[in-house]
């Protein structure tokens, strides 16, 4: 006679991981932020779950989960087949999943203590099939008793001393482990998943910068978010199919991934852009201005080419970037970055049935000290007129790739073609585009050969064009030149100081 054992599933789920991330605002804390939450997900986590002497005992599945993808650079670091053998059924993406033959609320209880003690400041939630067990409560602080703050911050007090360059600095507890968990990435001992990845790419002989001026210089900022579009929709109702839908899609990203990094990156020298976190089908990066929609091009080029013969759900990305001084809050210019990728992802969801799927951008650019909502700066900026003269003077948000100027990979080799063009002029133009249809179709029309060829060359014949059905009328000009004035974003500064400092000599 066969006695039934009563399998109890915990499920924890990581949120508001971002805010945690970006909690302490220096680049070397991020890196740092985000190989803790890896390590504690992937490697902490799973083996709580197995220490037995703790009075729980994990139950293993009998289902199909798939084994380990042979093209997945981080094969030998994801195979849920092993995982689920084991009893553990996720453990990527901001989630971890394990069932068990007895002691389930024990462990949940462990985890949450577990999360509270390594993850100070971490929101999750703990379930029980389904049920909420224990939430993320305050951590109290176990940091000696001293006066000042810390340096970094100014939340906690200075508890410990982080050196950096020349840079020594008095930080709190929280801050110390995140620099040293940022060491580990750097020495290759970090086992989170964008560390990982790095690893098998350029970033892993490149130096890497450790903070956000250092990575840019003079040059802007670019804050990349990019998320998948309609995943939840594909995934399957039995865990085994959630299990390798998930896997397929983390797997494509992460080729995808390491293509566009080698391709961006240079073979010697310093890292043009570090990966802040890579969850499932998630991204956050950092980068020089100048290289981050190149980047993107070519990640969804990759991403779509791995899926040519696919007949399965296809993945593409919402993404969405910002452009801005590296001074501003970073975690402002997240809030920014993730507007854009929802910009992005509600033009996807707006695709029509029978259309195919297909990875959408939306960016901005800001040069002031202060980063305004998106969506007000649009509203102010881009309409003119109404009715039948209505002139909407970006295109934004556009699919990544196509061959036209409506598309981010046509109008990225099409600002390639402005090189050579005088920049006033461009600009002028540009300018006009408010001002009225027939003033900058004036304008347009007064421009330089040196001006006009280049526009030709990109693909720009006339400066408006009508939309579909007599709809509006729509441009692709303040599109194409703000492309191309990217690069130089601060450069007139760095010009400008050196002049100054020339003069004063």
């Amino acid at each position: 006679m066969s006695i039934a054992i009563t399998v109890q599933r915990v499920h924890i789920e990581l949120s508001r991981v971002q805010t945690y991330l970006f909690a302490v605002p220096r680049l070397r804390a991020m890196v740092g932020a985000n190989a803790l939450l890896g390590k504690t997900l992937r490697v902490e986590l799973p083996k709580l779950a197995q220490a037995t002497e703790r009075g729980w005992i994990l139950a293993p599945s009998t289902e199909a989960y798939p084994g380990a993808d042979a093209n997945d650079p981080l094969r030998d670091h994801d195979n849920p087949v092993v995982d689920a053998k084991d009893g553990i059924l996720a453990r990527d993406g901001g989630h971890f999943e394990a069932q068990f033959a007895s002691g389930a609320d024990a462990f949940a209880d462990a985890a949450g203590q577990l999360l509270r003690s390594d993850l100070p400041g971490l929101r999750f939630r703990v379930s029980i099939d389904g049920e909420p067990r224990t939430k993320s409560q305050v951590h109290l602080s176990t940091e000696l008793p001293v006066l000042a703050p810390c340096e970094w911050t100014g939340r906690g007090l200075a508890s410990a001393i982080v050196e950096q360059g020349d840079e020594r600095s008095a930080v709190s507890l929280d801050v110390a482990q995140r620099h040293d968990a940022a060491k580990r990435t750097e020495n290759g001992s970090a086992v989170d998943v964008a560390s990982l990845l790095c690893d098998k790419t350029k970033l892993k002989t490149l130096k890497r910068a450790q903070e956000l001026k250092e990575l840019v210089n003079n040059g802007y900022l670019a804050l990349i978010h990019a998320d998948g579009n309609g995943v939840g929709s594909g995934a399957g109702k039995t865990d085994c199919d959630r299990a390798a839908f998930f896997h397929r899609n983390r797997v494509l990203l992460r080729r995808a991934l390491q293509k566009a990094i080698d391709a961006h990156c240079p073979d010697r020298g310093q890292a043009a852009l570090i990966p802040l976190m890579l969850g499932g089908d998630d991204l956050l990066l950092v980068s020089r201005a100048e290289i981050a929609l190149p980047f993107i091009v070519t990640l969804c080029a990759e991403l779509d080419a791995l899926q040519k013969a696919s007949t399965d759900f296809k993945l593409t990305l919402g993404v969405g970037v910002v452009f801005a001084k590296h001074a501003i809050p970073i975690h402002r210019l997240h809030e920014v970055a993730s507007q854009l990728a929802s910009s992005a992802k509600r033009r996807f969801r707006g695709l029509k049935d029978g259309e195919a799927r297909r990875s959408v951008v939306d960016w901005a650019v800001f040069s002031a000290a202060w980063v305004d909502d998106p969506e007000d700066v649009r509203r102010r900026d881009w309409l003119r007129g109404s009715g039948n003269h209505l002139r909407i003077l970006s295109q934004r948000p556009v699919d990544v790739l196509g061959q036209g100027l409506d598309s981010l990979q046509g109008l990225v080799r099409g600002a390639g073609k402005l090189a050579g063009a005088p920049r006033s002029q461009l600009r002028y133009l540009v300018d006009q585009l408010p001002r009225g249809h027939a003033l900058s179709e004036l304008a347009f029309a007064e421009l330089p050969q040196e001006a006009r060829k280049p526009l030709a060359d990109a693909g720009v014949i006339e400066p408006w064009r009508r939309a579909a059905n007599n709809g509006p009328w729509l441009t692709a000009l303040l599109d194409l030149v703000e492309i191309a004035e990217i690069a130089r974003l601060g450069r007139n500064t760095e010009r400008t100081n050196t002049e100054q400092e020339a003069a004063h000599v």
